[in-house]
């Protein structure tokens, strides 16, 4: 039995629903219509489909058969047993990064820790989000394990989906921005128990 590959349109389509989402445009718990994400994306009913089902294997949506999908709602235990595994990973991976980066990649890194700091008098918080995420996904690049990164992104992204509004205060943006800065710091002394 073959099986359809997927288009480029597709992935595209899964990558935009995927930032919608992290956004907060849909909240934990609301019921994703294939109807309407068909008519707000302009998108094929294979292509919703499609989306779905890979969004649901990244664990960001529930599928409940017979009755479609909705944003992860996660328990309070649950959200727990994310923050812990990410922990973990989090912590072997800043032995890693401190070990493998590179001076150009801490210069790179830097140059999103500023630009974080600034979008947040000059940017909305879509691109505040956009800078934080590729901030956070170059630090565990440097690690130099593509696979550790990527199980540390899932772990975050499942774990944005009930935390969204938490930038709404300006108070909460500084504190982001202090906390990129001693990453930094840490860092560039590379002091894996700091970071």
């Amino acid at each position: 039995m073959a099986t359809e590959i997927p288009s480029e349109k597709s992935v595209s389509f899964v990558n935009q629903l995927r930032t919608e989402l992290l956004a907060g445009k849909y909240s934990p718990g609301e019921w994703l219509k294939q109807a309407d994400l068909e008519a707000d994306f302009g998108a094929n009913r294979f292509e919703v489909r499609f989306a779905l089902a890979e969004l649901h294997l990244c664990g960001l949506l529930e599928h409940y058969p017979n009755r479609g999908y909705r944003v992860c709602n996660h328990t309070e235990e649950e959200r727990g047993h994310l923050y812990e595994t990410r922990t973990l990973l989090e912590v072997a991976a800043s032995r890693l990064v401190v070990q493998r980066a590179t001076a150009k990649q801490i210069g790179e890194f830097e140059g999103l820790v500023r630009a974080f700091d600034q979008a947040i008098d000059q940017e909305g918080r879509d691109r505040l989000r956009e800078i934080n995420a590729e901030l956070h996904d170059s630090l565990y690049s440097m690690a130099g394990n593509p696979l550790l990164a990527a199980q540390i992104k899932g772990l975050r992204e499942r774990g944005l989906l009930a935390r969204w509004n938490t930038w709404d205060a300006p108070k909460a943006l500084r504190e982001s921005s202090v906390d990129h800065s001693e990453m930094l710091e840490m860092l560039q002394r590379r002091d894996a128990e700091g970071l």
